[in-house]
């Protein structure tokens, strides 16, 4: 814009432009997957509106829809649900595609038309966003439209059998979420059967033992993920912040040795952050870590960062556990109470939260 726009108003208004158009880029492409997810019935496991404090938000074990405070971004996460999964997930992100080049070149009409600081910088921030979302590429917390439309129909092997055995791993985690554990355990028990060294289906049956309470099972099942050879370091990544908070539940259980289950839980997060995994995201195992290592003050104010960032039914519920713990230990029972009635309202069901609740009813 300095070079194009000799005035500093001008420069001004492109840098204005430019963050305008930085937003419509990335709007049109998560409005775009939205749109493709319902017409061809993918599967949209959550819909993040804005960023900052949580407003409101309308849980279900299938959806999260959340309104935070400043409603600048959107955010979309799409899955794979019924059959055929590959065709509907392509399709969505064809939509995607679609409307963020519809958008880029809009952006750029405008720059033609109406020639000025401002809409230079819309478009060129609009067509570079757009851009940059059509690279394939993918990470532990990503996936980028491209990387959809190039390679999902060119998958084979172990990847196409992921997105074959997606249905039946979406209804375990429906069941386990909806605290239907004798159909989550039954359909765990098919899809070990049927699917025995499938990442996805593990980590699914993972999810029903921790569920069931059975912590010591589910961590022996996930350290065959962490020692996968042939995993990507997305996918380790992913492993890793897994393990982590496994471990820590595992020794708060009283299913492993304290020295054992932390120094493991702090190698798991450490390995998940050189891999790339978000840091926010291990808020709540690093709350759970420092509880059981004895540093409340660490583990109040990791907890709230995680249960106020957390969109996820079951890890929002497992990180106010965790605060009402911590509270417990500070010697607040009144607030722990009032932490622990927002994790009931949520999945009073889960071992955590219902552990938690028992102790509070003994003090």
């Amino acid at each position: 814009m300095a070079v194009i726009e000799r005035s500093v108003g001008e420069v001004a208004l492109g840098l204005v432009g430019t963050a305008v158009g930085l937003l419509v880029g990335l709007l049109s492409l998560q409005i775009g997957m939205l749109v493709g997810a319902l017409a061809f019935r993918a599967r949209v496991h959550q819909v993040v509106v804005g960023i900052g404090t949580r407003l409101a938000d309308w849980t279900t074990p299938r959806r999260v829809v959340v309104l935070r405070a400043v409603p600048l971004f959107l955010s979309v996460s799409v899955g794979p649900g019924k059959a055929p999964a590959r065709q509907r997930m392509w399709g969505a992100a064809l939509c995607s595609a679609t409307a963020g080049v519809a958008a880029a070149g809009i952006s750029v009409a405008a720059a033609f038309t109406a020639t000025n600081g401002f809409t230079i910088g819309l478009g060129t921030a609009c067509v570079f966003t757009v851009g940059h979302g059509l690279v394939p590429r993918k990470t532990p917390n990503s996936t980028s439209t491209g990387w959809l439309l190039v390679n999902l129909h060119r998958l084979t092997g172990v990847h196409a059998q992921r997105l074959d055995a997606a249905p039946m791993v979406g209804r375990t985690v429906d069941a386990t979420q909806d605290g239907r554990l004798d159909e989550a355990a039954e359909l765990a028990s098919r899809l070990r059967d049927e699917y025995p060294t499938l990442r996805t289906a593990t980590a699914a049956r993972v999810l029903v033992l921790q569920a069931e309470g059975h912590y010591a099972e589910a961590m022996v099942l996930a350290m065959t993920l962490v020692e996968d050879r042939l995993q990507t370091p997305q996918e380790a990544a992913v492993s890793f912040a897994a393990l982590a908070g496994l471990a820590c539940a595992t020794v708060e259980a009283g299913q492993l040795d304290s020295e054992l289950g932390l120094s493991t839980a702090a190698q798991a997060i450490e390995n998940a952050e050189t891999l790339g995994y978000p840091t926010y995201k291990l808020n709540g195992s690093r709350a759970l870590h420092q509880l059981l290592a004895g540093n409340t003050g660490q583990a109040i104010s990791l907890a709230r960062l995680a249960a106020d960032s957390c969109d996820d039914l079951l890890g929002r519920a497992d990180d106010l556990a965790t605060l009402a713990r911590a509270h417990m230990a500070a010697g607040d029972n009144r607030l722990a109470r009032e932490v622990l009635a927002e994790a009931e309202n949520l999945v009073p069901w889960w071992p955590r939260v219902a552990m938690t609740r028992s102790r509070l009813d003994i003090v």
